[in-house]
């Protein structure tokens, strides 16, 4: 990339103080010129090691919003929730917070569904309530399946950096479920 520049050699001592002095200039010539290529090839490979080491994010969403963000689908055979997530500092921790309050609310929507066909499900201070909440949501369990995902990257339905997760449970499991915490 840089040329190294020729070292001008040796004079004779005979020669005046004015050849020591060009001498002397050259010599801090080829020390920046040298310096300057050193700085030149430190400045390309920061370039390159900066554009091999970023991770891309995600591309911003330019299509249309998904239908289920807008209705939620309803059918015989699940239940269905969505959870939303807004901007963190790693694009997982938004996804995780996204399914997590989507099992959550999926908690709710199935104690609700209970609650609409007339079983009594209260208790002394709403525990039994937060247990249905707390054990249909938990991810250990795998009663939940993730179905969609859609980041929201540019704010085309709501703020730009959200994130919006669909997970869905059996209708059935549900019911099993719901029979052995009473």
């Amino acid at each position: 990339m840089c040329q190294q520049a020729k070292d001008p050699g040796r004079r004779s001592l005979g020669e005046s103080g004015r050849a020591f002095d060009e001498l002397r200039v050259e010599e801090e010539m080829i020390t920046q010129e040298r310096n300057l290529c050193h700085l030149v090839n430190l400045g390309v490979l920061i370039l390159l090691l900066t554009s091999m080491g970023c991770q891309s994010s995600p591309q911003a969403v330019t299509g249309t919003v998904p239908g289920w963000v807008e209705s939620i689908p309803k059918d015989g055979t699940y239940f269905y929730a969505m959870g939303i997530s807004g901007p963190t500092p790693r694009i997982s921790d938004a996804w995780d917070q996204a399914i997590r309050r989507a099992r959550a609310e999926l908690g709710k929507v199935i104690v609700s569904h209970v609650r609409s066909n007339g079983t009594i499900i209260s208790s002394p201070g709403g525990e039994y309530v937060r247990e249905i909440v707390r054990i249909l949501s938990d991810a250990e369990l795998n009663y939940t399946e993730v179905i969609e995902r859609w980041a929201d990257r540019s704010g085309i339905y709501g703020p730009p950096e959200h994130f919006y997760v669909l997970v869905r449970m059996e209708k059935r499991t549900a019911e099993s479920v719901l029979k052995r915490i009473k």
